[in-house]
């Protein structure tokens, strides 16, 4: 029987809107377990980056090229909401959910140790034994419980937050503001309010320069008030 990563391929079928570029890394990761066991390990952490790279910025966190392949892993576990709403103690759920994901930052750490080793992942001699189909089959489910976790986690809290948002109507006096900001955005002779384009190709985007905007006003008008 074919090896299967399960979790990122039922990430993928419940995401299939997000997911279209993670198949292709999935396909090759099992595809490598199957024939290629010896880069299996190049896969691994190609998808752990493409998770860091994916989901950093949707949380707004700045990744620079000296941090280490750990601290990166580092910085999304600590800026991810683990609490569970509607639960009176959801801040310390929260919390203690992020310790206990402390130790993803442990195996991130060895992972990228394991990956600087010759003839693991690159250089090396042709006469060095290097990994098996069982030490890819490790990495596999490993790659595939913590990048799936941290995917589902990202994008499905970011779906909760577009659902609560209001709709495109009920934020006129935003739209009105962004229009008059950026003007209107024409294509093919046809011209279209630049906040209903942003709104329908990069919605997260859009909620959160609104998010920034409400928050200006509010503090404007308790300026006012007092």
């Amino acid at each position: 029987m074919a090896y299967s990563l399960q979790l990122l391929r039922a990430l993928i079928d419940e995401h299939p809107d997000r997911a279209v570029r993670l198949k292709t890394h999935v396909d090759a990761l099992e595809a490598s377990i199957e024939a290629q066991p010896a880069f299996c390990l190049q896969h691994v952490r190609t998808l752990f980056e493409a998770a860091h790279a994916t989901i950093a910025p949707k949380l707004g966190i700045a990744l620079t090229d000296d941090d280490s392949f750990a601290a990166r892993n580092s910085k999304l576990i600590k800026a991810m909401d683990f609490t569970v709403p509607g639960h009176p103690e959801e801040v310390k759920i929260g919390t203690t959910i992020a310790k206990l994901l402390g130790s993803i930052n442990g195996t991130a750490a060895a992972l990228g140790e394991l990956s600087n080793i010759p003839n693991l992942r690159h250089g090396g001699s042709l006469d060095w034994a290097t990994l098996s189909r069982q030490h890819a089959i490790m990495l596999g489910g490993l790659c595939d419980t913590l990048v799936a976790f941290l995917f589902d986690v990202a994008w499905s809290r970011a779906e909760e937050a577009v659902a609560e948002a209001p709709t495109y109507d009920e934020a006129q006096a935003f739209n009105d503001w962004f229009d008059d900001e950026y003007g209107n955005v024409e294509v093919a002779g046809s011209t279209f309010p630049s906040s209903l384009v942003m709104h329908r190709l990069d919605i997260t985007q859009y909620d959160a320069i609104r998010q920034e905007w409400d928050g200006i006003n509010a503090e404007f008008a308790a300026a006012d008030a007092a």
